[in-house]
């Protein structure tokens, strides 16, 4: 009969073999199958314990078989559950019932224990709650306020002096880099601005805080003049300032085409020329992109051609090619007329990157190709790929509506108030006839701005389902009865101008639709506070009380509204709707489950985000190494990053993702499913071992438990553990009634806890008991311990060079 050490080394060397074993055992496959066949099926306590095989099974995996028949005090353990200290699990000494309780948490997660998986059901959860945790932020409010300020009246800044004049927009804009204007004389902040960065020396540039020359870079009114602020550094200066200022967006614009704009955004003003454009890859092909056209396919050297040959001569070459999609990316980045300030132009900091977010939608690409070729009303009915695109910009739908009726109203146009558009009750058809008036302006009318620019932003704002609904709703509106009556329209309408509907008075919303913005300084307007200027902004747009019927078909309501709510979206300042939540979640539960690794999700930025939303973290502010370390760390060690972190979210984000325990499996296993599974193979490899051998049964036991230990009153509470302990250390089994204070005493004396997680030390460890363990209950009877300690060296079992060694070992 093999020794006690050898029989655990031939088991311990290759634990998955072993199992493998196991698993092909008849009776274990055959329990297994029914146990994975069944138990998704269980939704409650009773279920569970009413069927033995599954109740058996899962107790088993557990090391509780011997406790399977109690089935009262198992009930009562698992319907207290594990999340009040004082429960009846955790209150027993025995952690075994806890651990079986928390894979079986009923009382936290009702009929899906069974199927739980925190990445998946958990985190899902968890995001549609935080989201209504987010809309009731207490500073949210002011944000939003203070953004609408800024968003409707930044680009009326044309100089220092402006805004220096402006103290509301001077706080936002030092806000949003951190910077507080109260604790900065208004001279300084003037000579910083004045100075400008493009001087070394300036007073930006010699102060070691960077948040200053960040700033003055952005406003920049030395190099930019009145155009400073239309750069997209000023415009989107909101995108820093909630986080700056301690409010959470609420919603987070996380595609991989927003992270390459957001590169864009940040590097192009580097470019002065083309060679710096062709020297930057991700840049150029960016800006390609935006055009329909592949850097990829294209030769450096025609790129150069065309760059420096412009567009103002007739035969450039970008002028010479049929597809004018190169000579159209040519006049944005015309550096042959503009030099250096090629990319301070709005064609390259505000029309590209539009251009690019719409790149993904084909027919963006095929409308801005072919709309040019439109000369008439037939020749727009003839293409009806470019017709459903128009149409659909403007909410209206090609495919439900008679050619000869859209025919009709496109040659009645809209100078006539009684053409078939204006006389129209749906104010899209007016909206639609006055883009594509060919009554009146005939073939020039698709080179207006109307036809091309504002289409096309009508329809990426369209990809919003909130924007799509007010465009194909909004000219049904005839009164402010109407436009409180849809909740949908007034909460969009009210968004667009920095108010959540859902937390308004609905009397003081009346109030300015049917009477206007009123007395700014009377008592009702002054309570308002900030969010007087959006009520007030609303009400001019919905001016109910002065345009009567004709007030949803103006302007202001079906082009800037529109504007201003994307805006507003965009920053992350418009509460979700069910769409937007829903959304969301249908991208992450068809995704999650493909994740395998840490790397995985780092590269997945829109699972990334709503991920950490869900727990209550604001990907804005998380840093992406710091994110990897904690993930790395895993929770399984009371000293991990996360664990030791005073935000106990960052501990529930990695416990949900836990790559560092499951492996590739994190965010598809079920605790009790295969995890379940794997346990009951271990338990059963090591009743099976303990058949023959007792000692390689507890040795097994040990080394599996062991890496989790982190003092040794765990190792004195298990009745299993602490045998291992004293035999290893060599002592009698009389030492287990000695006061427990002072066996930890010694045994932290012999052997440092922490040095279990450590494979090697642990493995010395094993050597140890189970030569101790052979010494004391020697594997054959012929055998005395005698013998084993002084008989020569043999070829199989323990050598006496090695009994003799491990005396010597000091713990």
């Amino acid at each position: 009969m093999l020794s006690t050490y050898l029989s655990y080394r031939l088991i311990a060397q290759d634990i998955p073999k072993s199992i493998d074993r196991v698993e092909k055992q008849p009776a274990v496959d055959r329990e297994t199958k029914y146990y994975l066949d069944n138990i998704g099926k269980v939704t409650s306590v009773d279920d569970f314990v009413n069927d033995y095989r599954l109740f058996n099974y899962a107790m088993k995996a557990y090391g509780l078989s011997d406790m399977t028949y109690a089935k009262a005090f198992m009930v009562k353990a698992l319907k207290e559950g594990v999340s009040d200290p004082d429960s009846f699990a955790n209150k027993l000494t025995d952690k075994r019932y806890a651990e079986f309780v928390k894979a079986f948490n009923f009382q936290k997660l009702g009929g899906t224990a069974t199927t739980y998986n925190p990445a998946q059901q958990g985190v899902a959860q968890n995001y549609a709650l935080q989201v209504e945790l987010n809309s009731t932020q207490l500073d949210l409010d002011r944000a939003r306020a203070e953004t609408a300020n800024y968003v409707a009246h930044i680009g009326d800044v044309k100089s220092i002096d402006d805004l220096m004049a402006d103290k509301r927009l001077l706080t936002y804009a030092m806000a949003s880099f951190g910077l507080d204007p109260a604790k900065e004389p208004p001279e300084t902040v003037r000579q910083m601005l004045e100075g400008g960065v493009s001087d070394p020396n300036s007073p930006a540039n010699k102060l070691a805080d960077k948040r200053y020359a960040n700033f003055v870079a952005a406003f920049d009114f030395v190099q930019y003049g009145d155009q400073t602020t239309q750069r997209a550094a000023v415009q989107q200066a909101p995108k820093t300032y909630l986080p700056n200022t301690g409010v959470t967006p609420l919603t987070q614009n996380t595609s991989a085409m927003q992270a390459e704009v957001d590169y864009y955004n940040a590097n192009i003003g580097k470019v002065k020329s083309i060679v710096d454009l062709l020297g930057n890859k991700r840049l150029l092909n960016f800006a390609m992109t935006a055009f329909g056209l592949d850097a990829k396919t294209e030769s450096p050297s025609k790129i150069r051609d065309m760059l420096a040959g412009g567009v103002s001569d007739p035969a450039s070459p970008a002028n010479q090619l049929s597809d004018k999609r190169y000579a159209a990316f040519v006049a944005a980045f015309d550096f042959s007329q503009y030099g250096a300030a090629t990319a301070t132009r709005d064609a390259v900091t505000q029309t590209t990157p539009a251009y690019y977010l719409q790149s993904a939608d084909p027919e963006n690409a095929y409308f801005r190709a072919n709309i040019g070729n439109v000369k008439t009303a037939n020749d727009l009915l003839l293409d009806k790929r470019l017709l459903t695109y128009a149409m659909g910009a403007y909410g209206l739908d090609a495919s439900k509506e008679p050619a000869t009726r859209v025919r009709d109203m496109l040659l009645g146009g809209v100078t006539d108030p009684n053409s078939p558009a204006n006389q129209s009750s749906d104010k899209r058809y007016a909206a639609f006839v006055a883009a594509f008036d060919f009554a009146q302006y005939g073939t020039a009318t698709t080179s207006r701005p109307e036809a091309t620019e504002q289409t096309e932003r009508y329809h990426l704002e369209n990809a919003n389902p909130e924007t799509a609904y007010f465009r194909a709703n909004i000219g049904k509106v005839r009164s402010a009865k109407d436009l409180m009556s849809d909740p949908r329209l007034l909460a969009y309408a009210m968004a667009a101008y920095g108010l959540d509907a859902s937390i308004e008075d609905p009397e003081t919303v009346k109030r300015f639709l049917t009477g206007g913005a009123g007395d700014p300084d009377s008592i009702s307007n002054l309570l308002l506070g900030a969010k007087y200027e959006g009520y007030a902004a609303l009400a001019k747009a919905f001016d109910f009380h002065t345009y009567g019927t004709q007030t949803t078909s103006r302007p202001e309501v079906l082009d800037a509204t529109p504007t201003h709510y994307t805006t507003m979206d965009g920053f992350g300042l418009v509460k979700p709707g069910a769409a937007y939540v829903q959304g969301e979640t249908d991208y992450y539960l068809a995704n999650v489950t493909k994740l395998k690794s840490i790397d995985d999700l780092m590269a997945d930025k829109r699972l990334l985000n709503y991920a950490l939303s869900a727990f209550g973290l604001d990907p804005q502010k998380e840093d992406p190494a710091r994110i990897r370390a904690l993930l790395e760390g895993g929770i399984r060690d009371p000293e991990s990053p996360a664990n030791k972190l005073d935000n106990k979210a960052y501990a529930a984000f990695v416990a949900a993702f836990n790559f560092e325990q499951y492996g590739e499996d994190a965010t598809t296993y079920v605790a009790a499913g295969q995890v379940t599974v794997d346990k009951y193979m271990r338990q059963t490899l090591e009743e099976d071992a303990g058949q023959t051998n007792e000692g390689v049964r507890l040795a097994l036991y040990f080394q599996r438990k062991a890496p989790g230990l982190t003092d040794w009153y765990q190792v004195l509470a298990d009745k299993a553990l602490s045998q291992v302990a004293r035999i290893a250390f060599g002592m009698p089994d009389s030492f287990a009634s000695a006061d427990i204070d002072k066996q930890v005493k010694l045994f932290e004396q012999k052997f440092d806890i922490a040095d279990f997680a450590d494979a090697g030390k642990l493995d010395k460890f094993m050597t140890r008991f189970t030569t101790m363990y052979e010494i004391q209950n020697p594997s054959s009877t012929a055998t005395t311990s005698v013998g084993v300690l002084f008989s020569q060296p043999t070829t199989i079992g323990v050598s006496t060079d090695l009994m003799m060694a491990m005396q010597q070992m000091k713990y």
